[in-house]
């Protein structure tokens, strides 16, 4: 028996063997017969447009294309029991009683892993996200890149991918001089009174502890100026140690973190020239300006702005680190590279992106690096919008935020409620709930109540079939049977586009429609009836089934299945 992405794709290979069959050479190359679950289950499970596409190649109605690609399909098709068409031309196809049943009786037997396309087998993946810099601890904005950039390396391990996860911050830049400043400026305060936080520089209550705790290292008499490195190197640790320690609330590990100062100065300069030798339109990518600045031509490859790649100190922006430090990755011969990043890198992503494709080749650069944009958040309190400031001290970071929620998987899971590229607020009401209001409660209810139902069963000397009998379908033929089995059927799909379009909000819509398939399920069905014990097997089967996508969902979103609650 299929499984339902090998299903598809033969549904797939069936008729664009017809369509080519029928029109021959007049049919583009990439021509492709898409075959989607149907918007109208009135007339089918699946459906497919092709005959839509197809009519002004072919110069007929879609209606008839329809019905000429349908005579010349195979007269059976394995997990199909009807094939029909409907209004202007859809093809539709309609799963058969024990296909249904047969891949509903596998999930409860073995979960969804067996379902899932390996896509990445044999392939290595690279994923970088938080990549904040150490100037304090992580902030709600970076917890939902955090939960993102985690989900998406499970979904690509689901898919069979070998991903490093990996953790790049800026430890050379500006930032750290005026953290290492603002640290100084504590600690000389706490000595003397005399020291002011400098313009730009960090006021955070922890810059406080930290100059405590370099107090009590070094003692007393470090000054700004001569001890510097010290103070820079100091904060650099805490910081670090402040977000490894935050991560670790939300179960994240890194494989790597990569300091900016391992590119500086050999991989940078190497970079520069590398870009220095490229010329378009008689002109080289990388000039002088008046100031003594170093900028890189930008406009020659399709970009608004030219950009100062190295300022008339000596030190380098943010965009040419960046460039050196992705020719590293793609060094490193992965398969994939993913970079997640916040709406404020958006501009910095596409001249990276351009300059990479200068020098490593657009196909190569295109078919390798995935990009993926998240939305800033916003944290409602009381019904109002809450900001967030590293520098002023202002803001509420990823900790307050879990232990405020009182639960790290309700924080991962409404993060993952909202695709990445939309605005987000983040409801602390709704989170602190614990009702059916609370998608997460909503969901996790969901599996308690299955779970509680098997362990009724089992008292009551019912359990699920252990091997499966043509037989099996015929106890399950009622409407609200073949409605949760016809779900069942589509996770695994559904999850194998989440990984591929690496979109793990799908896993959160999924999971809901579970649970309240599940409910009209149990509201409709009478699923343990000693008088009919094969009936109640059949349906406690589906029981198992949809458990077992809950809780393997769950797991790849890093959130508890409870058996009771």
């Amino acid at each position: 028996m299929m499984t339902p992405a090998t299903l598809r794709n033969e549904l797939e290979r069936v008729l664009e063997s017809s369509v080519r069959s029928i029109w021959g050479e007049i049919i583009p190359d990439d021509f492709r017969a898409v075959v989607s679950g149907s918007n109208n289950l009135e007339f089918g499970d699946l459906s497919c447009q092709a005959a839509m596409r197809l009519a002004a190649i072919v110069k007929d109605n879609p209606r008839s294309v329809a019905g000429m690609i349908t005579e010349t399909l195979p007269e059976s098709i394995e997990g199909i029991a009807v094939v029909s068409i409907d209004g202007p031309g859809f093809i539709n196809f309609t799963f058969s009683d024990d296909y249904l049943a047969f891949t509903a009786f596998n999930l409860a037997s073995s979960g969804l892993k067996p379902f899932i396309p390996d896509s990445g087998t044999g392939r290595e993946a690279l994923v970088e996200f938080v990549s904040s810099n150490p100037t304090g601890p992580l902030t709600v904005g970076h917890c939902r890149q955090a939960v993102l950039g985690e989900t998406i390396s499970i979904l690509l391990v689901a898919s069979g991918w070998n991903v490093s996860r990996e953790y790049y911050f800026n430890d050379a830049g500006r930032q750290m001089t005026l953290l290492g400043e603002s640290l100084a400026a504590r600690y000389l305060s706490a000595e003397s009174g005399e020291a002011a936080i400098p313009e730009g520089g960090y006021h955070g209550d922890y810059i406080i502890e930290w100059a405590s705790d370099l107090k009590a290292f070094h003692g007393t008499g470090l000054k700004w100026e001569t001890d510097r490195d010290t103070f820079i190197r100091f904060a650099e640790e805490k910081a670090m140690e402040m977000i490894r320690s935050d991560l670790s609330l939300l179960g994240i590990e890194f494989d790597r973190y990569f300091a900016e100062s391992e590119l500086i100065p050999e991989a940078v300069t190497d970079t520069i020239e590398r870009l220095s030798g490229i010329t378009v339109d008689g002109k080289s990518l990388v000039y002088q300006g008046d100031s003594g600045k170093l900028w890189l031509r930008f406009t020659a490859l399709g970009r608004p702005n030219d950009r100062v790649m190295m300022r008339d100190d000596g030190t380098y922006t943010y965009r040419m680190p960046d460039i050196a430090y992705h020719l590293d990755k793609f060094s490193r011969n992965y398969d994939l590279i993913v970079d997640i990043f916040g709406a404020d890198h958006l501009d910095t992503s596409r001249d990276v992106t351009a300059a990479l494709e200068c020098l490593l080749g657009r196909e190569n650069v295109s078919e390798k690096l995935r990009i993926i944009i998240h939305q800033f958040v916003s944290l409602v309190k009381d019904g109002r919008k809450t900001k967030m400031s590293t520098r002023s001290g202002d803001f509420v970071t990823l900790r307050e935020l879990i232990n405020d929620v009182g639960s790290s998987d309700v924080t991962k899971y409404l993060f993952l409620t909202r695709r990445a590229e939309a605005q987000m607020d983040f409801d602390l009401d709704l989170a602190r709930k614990q009702s059916s209001e609370n998608p997460v409660y909503y969901v996790q209810y969901a599996h308690a109540r299955i779970a509680g139902l098997l362990r009724t069963a089992g008292e009551a000397g019912v359990s699920s079939p252990q091997e499966f009998s043509s037989g099996l379908y015929e106890l399950l033929e009622g409407e609200y049977e073949r409605e949760l089995m016809r779900l069942l059927e589509s996770v695994p799909v559904n999850v194998a586009a989440a990984s591929d379009e690496m979109e793990p909000h799908r896993l959160t819509e999924m999971l809901a429609d579970l649970a309240t398939g599940f409910h009209r399920f149990y509201q409709h069905v009478r699923v343990i009836d000693t008088e009919s014990m094969e009936i109640s097997a059949a349906r406690l089967m589906l029981c198992e089934a949809c458990r077992r996508c809950v809780s393997d969902l769950l797991g790849i979103l890093g959130v508890d299945a409870p058996d009771r609650m």
